[in-house]
C-alpha cells in the first residue's frame, strides 16, 4: 500500500452516512497535501521499508528531540481515513517525549469519498510490525500505549489481543490501551450497516467493506465476524496493564454500548478498566450525533435553523476539540506523564 502523500480523502461514510464536518476534513487534507512539517514522516519516505505479516506496510510517524525516548504510542485511525487524520497528534506526542506512529492499513483504496475498507485485521498487523520495528530501533522503550479512535478501536483491540504482540524476550508488546468511542461489537456494528444499506448509501458501502474483510455475511463467515469482534477477544487482552475507554453520550456512528460491553468484558477477565463517559460538548463541535438522525429533519421541517445536539456526539481523531476526544487525549498523556491507572468510571461533564 502506498503512503498517502496526497490530498487524502478523509470524508468518513459511516454506517448511518453522517460525514464529518467539512472545514477539519479540509485543514487536514492541505496539511498532508503539502507536508510542511518535517517531523511527521512518511514510512517509505525514509527507506524503513516496514514489512508486517500481511506485507509491505506504510504510514506516518514523528520522533522526539530526545535521542533515547522510553515511550511508543501507536495510533490506530477510523473509517474512511489514514495515517494523514494523525498529523497533529502526531507532532503533539512526539513533543511530549515519545516516538509516535501511525499506520495506514494494508489493502485501503482510495475513492472520491473514502480511503476504503474495513482492513482491521491488517491494520492491527501493520501497527505490531511498527511497533517492533520502533522498539528494536528504541531499546530505551519501555513502555508501550496503543490508541484507536472509531474503527481504529476495533484494530486496536485486535492489535492486542494478537499472540503476534510480544516483544523479542516474549512479553506483551502493548502497555495500555486507550480505546476511544471505539467498535467493539463488529457483529452489532455489521448488523447496523447492513440494516440500514437498502436505505442509506453509507450503510451499503460499510456493509460491504465489513463483508470484504470477513470473507462473507455474517451468516456465511461467522467464525470470522467473532474472530475480529473485540468483546469476545478480552481473553486474549489479559497481559495489558490498563485499558482506558472513552464513550460520549449521543454518538451516532458507533453505539456508546460498545465501550461498556468491553468494559465488563475486561473486567470479567481480570484487566484494569477506566471508562469515561462524555455528556455535553462542551460548546466544541457536536461530532456524529445520534439525536440528530430525528432531530435533523424535525427541525427543517419546521424551518429551524440545523439541528445541533447539546451533547457529545462521534468525532473525527483529527480533532483538538471534540470532547470525546480531547478526554482520550488527556487520558494519553496523563499515562504518559507517568500518572499510576486508577481503575474505576468517569463521567466528564462536558461543560
Amino acid at each position: 500500500m502506498h503512503v498517502a502523500a496526497g490530498a487524502a480523502a478523509l470524508v468518513a461514510v459511516s454506517a448511518l452516512a453522517l460525514p464529518h464536518g467539512a472545514s477539519a476534513v479540509a485543514g487536514a487534507e492541505a496539511d498532508c497535501s503539502a507536508r510542511s512539517d518535517s517531523r511527521v514522516r512518511a514510512m517509505t519516505d525514509t527507506g524503513i521499508g516496514l514489512t508486517s505479516s500481511l506485507g509491505l506496510a506504510a504510514g506516518r510517524y514523528a520522533l522526539p528531540a530526545d535521542p533515547a525516548p522510553t515511550q511508543l504510542v501507536v495510533l490506530f485511525h477510523g473509517h474512511g481515513n489514514d495515517s494523514c487524520g494523525w498529523r497533529k497528534h502526531l507532532q503533539d506526542i512526539a513533543a511530549k517525549g515519545a516516538v509516535a506512529v501511525a499506520m495506514d492499513y494494508t489493502g485501503q483504496r482510495d475513492t472520491p469519498s473514502e480511503n476504503y475498507g474495513w482492513f482491521v485485521r491488517e491494520g492491527a498487523a501493520d501497527s505490531i510490525a511498527a511497533a517492533q520495528h520502533f522498539i528494536a530501533a528504541y531499546p530505551s522503550i519501555t513502555k508501550v500505549i496503543a490508541v484507536g479512535i472509531s474503527m481504529g478501536g476495533n484494530s486496536s483491540g485486535l492489535a492486542v489481543a494478537s499472540p503476534d504482540a510480544v516483544r523479542a524476550d516474549g512479553t506483551p508488546l502493548f502497555d495500555y490501551w486507550v480505546d476511544i468511542e471505539g467498535v467493539n461489537n463488529l457483529i452489532e456494528e455489521y448488523l447496523i450497516a447492513r440494516g440500514v444499506a437498502p436505505v442509506n448509501a453509507g450503510g451499503a458501502v460499510a456493509q460491504a467493506e465489513i463483508e470484504e474483510e470477513n470473507g462473507g455475511s455474517l451468516e456465511t463467515a461467522p467464525a470470522a465476524y467473532a474472530e475480529i469482534t473485540n468483546v469476545r477477544r478480552a481473553a486474549d487482552m489479559k497481559g495489558l496493564k490498563g485499558v482506558v475507554l472513552v464513550h460520549g453520550v449521543d454518538d451516532g456512528l458507533v453505539p456508546t454500548n460498545q465501550s461498556r460491553e468491553m468494559n465488563e468484558a475486561l473486567t470479567a477477565v481480570g484487566v484494569p478498566t477506566h471508562q469515561y463517559t462524555v455528556v455535553l460538548r462542551g460548546g466544541a463541535e457536536a461530532g456524529t450525533t445520534l439525536t440528530a438522525i430525528p432531530g435533523g429533519p424535525l427541525f427543517s421541517a419546521a424551518g429551524q435553523p440545523p439541528y445541533v445536539s447539546p451533547f457529545a456526539g462521534h468525532g473525527w481523531e483529527g480533532s483538538e476539540t471534540h470532547m470525546v476526544i480531547k478526554t482520550g487525549f488527556a487520558q494519553l498523556y496523563s499515562l504518559m506523564e507517568g500518572t499510576a491507572f486508577t481503575p474505576g468510571e468517569t463521567v466528564v461533564p462536558g461543560t
